[in-house]
């Protein structure tokens, strides 16, 4: 769908560009030579035999989940000379520690600007390193946790930029923690993750490792950073660097900010190609993603990069560029992220597709509180009570506060109440919200803290926007005999170790019931038999055919109901979390 004459432009320009930097370039990559986010003319010609000094690993070994961005992060990595205005190093600075990669002899100089522009130097540490430029977001090192440990992961740079190429490693040492290689060319532009399982890009990594199938690059990224679930998609901007985070940005496990373009744009049905893609996934909590919209036209007079932010911790920092679609790119924040601060930060260097995201990466705090839950949603059957089930594992080692483990929650817009969580097994919590009537609109979070100091909620932002279930009817038996056939779902969902799935017959009736994952595959079947009219109900165990255990994740209950008046057939999401 991209237009050949857009691609033969980019080319021009890009070794126009190129060949009026040669007086400054020479043919071997060097320290911080004049090089664009683009690649230049040397190193097209360079790239194409260019041996990268990579090392691959084996995959860690246990558990492993890559962290997101909008996770708690204990700092933010940065190269000087800087990509992005003071202003915003100050502003970080009051919460976080800036990590500054820097040359040693010039660490002087950079501590002197931080400290005339207001940097909250008790904040600040310098990772002395030599780089090629300063997209520290491309090269800069990938976070996973291994077993609740925070580790790094590294990869071949898409470019042959050396020094940058090594940042990695470098930032492994200086954190003394573990360091993985996985053997994919990638860029980390071109790669956002949810924090559970699931990961995208554009269809730039599957060019960029012609020698991989996608199937060979699905199990990489599944071995290394724990993705079950990888969204490769087209790239919709129609730019050369095709990167994901100039049109796209996951806000939360179930939100995606999608660029917007006007009908008039050569570019409106990719990028509306895009948004009712994700539209119709369904994210790691089990409902479909809410899409938002950030109108993106066309950068002239000014550019409009404004997926290419940074989400730290409580607040989002938007990058704006004096265009008249500034202020309803934050209103597009503020309507999709209630609760967090929005900042828009002004830059005469920003550019459509490369701004604040592509400059900055943000540090996965070691010693994280981490809160894993699969939230109640949508329409829920009436029942004597509703059990929230969570994780909760502090990173730092150090016990949590048994009376802080909490569920708050409110009924119809009403105040916040809460009920304690107390300990099932292991890391494992439950709080329980009473029975409500038929048609309350249920709302909570989940909070917890520990000795180490970290206190968390789930979801990330807490009160301000949390998780809705709404009560549809009950569950006894007068109320379904003799009316409609109806799958009514399985109660608890999410659950483990197992689950009751309930049904109602009008009519006697052949059913059968199994449950599929997400790929389609029988896991089980559980009902194959002539039922009579009235309510059932049957368990799942959590088991295949074979009698083993199956993993964590989205499971589908597929019910048929047929007899002499028709066939019913109705499809529920199951959650498994273990």
């Amino acid at each position: 769908m991209k237009k050949s004459v857009i691609v033969l432009f980019v080319l021009i320009v890009t070794i126009t560009t190129s060949l009026n930097c040669l007086d400054n370039i020479s043919m071997k990559v060097k320290e911080n030579p004049v090089l664009a986010h683009f690649l230049s003319l040397e190193e097209i010609l360079l790239n194409e035999d260019y041996e990268r000094d990579f090392t691959p690993t084996n995959p860690p070994i246990g558990t492993v989940r890559q962290t997101s961005e909008f996770e708690q992060m204990e700092g933010v990595l940065v190269v000087y000379p800087l990509g992005v205005p003071y202003a915003l190093i100050a502003e970080m600075s009051q919460d976080i520690t800036i990590y500054t990669i820097v040359q040693s002899y010039q660490q002087t100089q950079c501590e002197t600007y931080y400290q005339n522009n207001g940097v909250n130097m008790t904040n600040c540490e310098f990772i002395n390193a030599s780089t090629n430029t300063y997209w520290v977001r491309d090269f800069g090192p990938w976070f996973v946790s291994v077993d609740n440990e925070i580790a790094i992961v590294d990869f071949p740079y898409n470019r042959p930029r050396p020094l940058d190429d090594e940042i990695p490693v470098i930032v492994a040492n200086y954190f003394g923690i573990d360091l993985y290689g996985m053997d994919i060319e990638h860029t980390g532009g071109n790669y956002m993750c949810d924090g559970n399982f699931v990961g995208a890009s554009t269809d730039l990594v599957y060019d960029e490792n012609s020698n991989l199938t996608p199937a060979q690059i699905d199990q990489l990224v599944q071995d290394f950073l724990g993705i079950d679930t990888y969204h490769v998609t087209i790239d919709p901007l129609g730019e050369y660097i095709r990167h994901i985070d100039c049109w796209g940005k996951f806000l939360d496990v179930d939100k995606v900010m999608i660029g917007q373009v006007p009908e008039t744009d050569y570019r409106y049905e990719d990028f509306e190609f895009v948004a009712d893609y994700f539209a119709d996934q369904t994210s790691a909590w089990g409902n479909n993603y809410e899409v938002y919209r950030v109108y993106t036209p066309e950068g002239y007079p000014q550019d409009t990069p404004y997926t290419n932010s940074l989400i730290l911790n409580n607040k989002v920092f938007v990058p704006i560029t004096g265009s008249q679609w500034d202020d309803e790119a934050i209103a597009s924040y503020e309507e999709a992220m209630p609760g967090y601060e929005i900042f828009g930060i002004y830059y005469s260097g920003w550019a459509n597709t490369d701004a604040l995201h592509c400059r900055t990466r943000g540090i996965a705090d070691r010693n994280m509180l981490y809160i894993r839950h699969i939230p109640i949603q949508g329409e829920q059957i009436q029942r004597p009570n509703y059990e929230i089930e969570a994780e909760i594992i502090p990173y730092s080692g150090e016990p949590v506060y048994s009376d802080s483990l909490l569920v708050y929650y409110k009924v119809d817009g009403g105040e916040y109440t809460f009920v304690q969580m107390t300990l099932v097994e292991d890391f494992t919590f439950t709080g329980i919200i009473p029975s409500q009537p038929e048609g309350a609109e249920v709302a909570y979070y989940i909070h917890a803290a520990d000795e180490s100091g970290q206190s968390r909620n789930h979801p990330f932002i807490g009160s301000a926007d949390p998780h809705t279930f709404t009560i549809t009817g009950t569950n006894t038996q007068n109320d379904f005999t003799g009316v409609e056939t109806k799958l009514l779902g399985n109660y608890p969902n999410p659950f483990n170790p197992e689950t009751t799935i309930q049904y109602n017959l009008e009519n006697n009736s052949k059913v059968t019931l199994k449950i599929y994952n997400t790929k389609g595959q029988l896991v089980r079947t559980l009902v194959n038999s002539f039922q009579e009219a009235g309510m059932h109900s049957t368990v799942w165990n959590g088991k295949d055919t074979n009698g083993r255990n199956v993993s964590s994740g989205i499971y589908f209950s597929t019910f048929d109901a047929n007899n002499e008046e028709g066939d019913y057939t109705s499809v529920k999401k199951v959650i498994l979390l273990k």
